[in-house]
């Protein structure tokens, strides 16, 4: 007949020092079986569930909607409902005071000499110490001044100017945002990033690429993935952190790409890429992707992460500049292919606390020379060039005359052949 556990915030995740409550599904007090929901928690990444240990009453000692460090007791279960402590409590002299433990002495009770002289001057009835063997002083002590309960972390606001209601509506940020502006801080506010660019010619690339893929046809981020995770073992710097006193370089490459579909930010993780196929990677990224939108990500899709890819090619940008992620040195972005000069741009983000400009700037041209070894053989690249019109191919052309480069009356680059041109 006592307290059968303590429920603790869990560590999910090394960079997870704190978790948001964000669902208390139960009122304090409430009667709770084994397995049974209790509480929610929202890290960086996921939801996290917490399930009774065992049947008891339930005591809350959180919030919803506020954070707590790990370790931090939110929550205790007791045997019985007498023993539950989150019901009201008695006060002395204006202080909240916890209650005795449940009676389970049924002799007389012993004090200690100090413990007799507190209750003395503090005027404490002796009968909220009833069915206890014995009472020390720093039972009295605790009775009068009680643990405080567990103060929600209280993260330090920037200066922000006040919002005139008639000219703006304040929205709350959501725990997630939140724990996404951290993240993203930990690195960026050290002004200590820098981010440099190349251009990918990408002419006939998808002519090989698209032979190993069967859905991301015409997609540069299967191959990226897997061409950058052989390539990062060769530069251990940018698979690496800055953890404040040196440099914690990964003993793996986990390569983890970013992913936006409406339903929030979230970096997810292709393990072992390095030792996987186009056609693998292809397969993870859409697997890892329906989990996304089916809200099933486990905890290990989105933890030990070592570099991040994230791809905008799908929105049509000309070049941008990602943002180092927590614990990573380095982040790569892909950008649009752009249909006229076929070729698209690829934008390294580094933190300089881990590397230099010269090392990020070798990776990247030699990740550019790998994925331009996709493009076809520059003469038989032309032969598969094909007329818009007419579909024949240069391979095909008796005549020798050659094609000319045209637009194609939905107004993309083509090509004509010569009868076509000439009306034949």
């Amino acid at each position: 007949m006592a307290l059968i556990q303590e429920i603790l915030v869990p560590l999910l995740a090394v960079n997870d020092t704190t978790l948001t409550v964000v669902e208390i599904p139960l009122a304090a007090g409430s009667r709770v079986r084994k397995g049974d929901l209790i509480m929610v928690f929202e890290t960086s990444k996921t939801t996290y569930d917490v399930e009774a240990p065992g049947d008891g009453y339930i005591q809350y000692l959180c919030e919803a909607d506020h954070d707590y460090e790990v370790n931090t007791v939110v929550a205790k279960i007791y045997s019985e409902e007498a023993e539950v402590m989150a019901e009201a409590r008695p006060s002395l002299n204006g202080h909240v005071i916890e209650p005795a433990v449940a009676p389970h002495w049924e002799g007389e009770t012993v004090y200690s000499h100090e413990a007799e002289r507190l209750i003395g001057s503090s005027g404490i009835d002796r009968t909220v110490f009833r069915g206890r063997d014995f009472v020390s002083a720093a039972d009295v002590s605790n009775y009068l001044q009680p643990p405080a309960a567990p103060r929600p972390v209280v993260s330090p606001k920037p200066t922000s100017a006040p919002v005139d209601p008639a000219k703006a509506v304040l929205e709350r940020l959501s725990s997630a945002k939140k724990r996404e502006i951290e993240y993203l801080s930990d690195v960026q506010g050290t002004g200590l990033t820098s981010t440099v660019n190349t251009y990918v010619d990408v002419e006939g690339i998808f002519t090989h690429i698209n032979r190993a893929l069967k859905f991301l046809r015409d997609s540069l981020l299967p191959v990226i993935v897997y061409e950058s995770s052989r390539l990062l073992a060769e530069y251990p710097l940018l698979n690496a952190w800055f953890n404040g006193d040196g440099i914690a370089l990964y003993r793996e490459v986990n390569p983890g790409f970013a992913i936006d579909i409406d339903k929030g930010l979230k970096v997810v993780k292709l393990a072992g890429a390095g030792a996987k196929s186009i056609g693998e990677i292809e397969s993870d990224i859409l697997h890892l992707s329906g989990s996304y939108l089916d809200d099933n990500l486990r905890l290990e899709d989105l933890t030990d992460i070592t570099f991040t890819i994230t791809d905008l090619s799908a929105e049509g940008v000309a070049f941008f500049r990602p943002l180092v992620n927590k614990m990573n040195s380095a982040i790569l972005g892909i950008s649009a292919i752009d249909g006229k000069l076929q070729r698209c741009t690829l934008s390294l983000t580094f933190d300089h606390r881990v590397t230099e400009g010269k090392l990020a700037a070798r990776f990247l041209k030699e990740l550019k020379e790998r994925l331009e070894t996709y493009r076809p053989a520059e003469g038989a690249f032309h032969r598969d060039i094909a007329c818009f019109k007419c579909y024949r191919t240069l391979r095909e052309d008796l005549g020798g005359a050659g094609f000319v480069r045209c637009v194609t009356p939905d107004g993309k680059d083509g090509f004509i052949c010569q009868a076509c041109l000439k009306g034949f």
